[in-house]
């Protein structure tokens, strides 16, 4: 969730000044220099359809199911309830599940992962606009199949893990699960260094272990990715997205990162870790009103997705 927003252009002319300031960023675990001032073009890019449950106005993040092919999940962030609506790649409505048991603070994030049950959906309740919060907590709910249109079902919360990050509070709004249920999460807003100089999206990991806490937890600080976000929106991320989250087959994976401007495809494993950068596209072309959710399709491309009733849900490919 975003509180202002920018004009498409104007939020396009603030991207690419941006990233002329911020010519290299390095992501450290990979060692790997990117050059920021040049992003390619998205391509096979469609316009697929759009949400169309009125109650879905400020869907936040988008997961594919692992049970039902074709299926994806998203919800509301905060001032709403704590449901999760289905839908399908077109954006038609395909019921929705209240989950008991949960808090919807600010419901910014959501990935898909094993559990103990098999397949689980993993609820972030890890936004925080204001950097106040003591804790943020993961809600860990086994996978529930589609209820079917005007098919309102409940499912309770399999667990809940509440952590905090070693220096302090952040706001997060993307967030990945591994094949060990570890946690995943890059800050979204703008950070400074000693010096005063703007850093890196910051990457925390919360092992596996932790699920096993019945105490607040407190996230490692695993790693940096190679995006600077500023006050410029077009720089803030916003969502994440692995596309095999299982560890499926020799565990490769691909990461998708995006921010209100630009998508990123990292190199990933079964670990989880964010590896060499493999491409970054600018998502100036789709015109999103707020884009913040990613999700990965059968075929390859990504699913992006935008806040605001009646946005576009688009299916693209972002290649070297």
């Amino acid at each position: 969730m975003r509180v202002r927003v920018l004009p498409l252009a104007l939020a396009s002319l603030l991207f690419a000044n941006c990233a002329a300031e911020n010519h290299t960023a390095t992501n450290s675990a990979a060692g790997d220099t990117v050059d920021v001032s040049f992003a390619a073009e998205l391509t096979d890019v469609s316009v697929l359809g759009e949400f169309t449950h009125e109650d879905l106005k400020e869907s936040s993040s988008a997961v594919a199911s692992r049970l039902s092919p074709g299926v994806f999940w998203t919800h509301n962030d905060a001032g709403n309830d704590e449901r999760l609506f289905a839908f399908d790649s077109t954006g038609q409505d395909l019921g929705r599940v209240r989950i008991t048991g949960a808090k919807n603070r600010d419901w910014e994030a959501m990935a898909s992962g094993p559990c103990a049950e098999g397949a689980c959906l993993y609820i972030g309740d890890v936004g925080d606009n204001l950097a106040a919060q003591k804790f943020v907590t993961v809600y860990r709910v086994k996978e529930p199949a589609a209820p079917g249109r005007g098919k309102p079902t409940d499912v309770p919360a399999a667990a809940a893990l509440r952590f905090r990050y070693p220096d302090g509070a952040h706001d997060v709004e993307s967030m990945w699960v591994d094949a060990d249920t570890s946690i995943w999460l890059a800050t979204k807003r703008r950070l400074r260094d000693a010096s005063g100089r703007n850093r890196q999206s910051l990457v925390f990991r919360v092992p596996a272990s932790a699920w096993m806490a019945a105490d607040v937890v407190t996230a490692e600080l695993a790693d940096s990715l190679p995006m600077v976000p500023t006050n410029r929106e077009a720089t803030m991320v916003t969502d994440a997205a692995i596309s095999n989250p299982f560890g499926d087959g020799d565990g490769s994976a691909l990461l998708a990162v995006r921010t209100y401007g630009a998508l990123y495809i990292f190199e990933s494993s079964r670990t989880g870790r964010p590896g060499k950068v493999r491409a970054r596209c600018s998502l100036a072309s789709l015109r999103e009103p707020q884009g913040e959710a990613v999700a990965w399709l059968p075929d390859g491309r990504v699913l992006l997705g935008s806040e605001k009733l009646g946005a576009k849900l688009h299916a693209a490919r972002c290649e070297p």
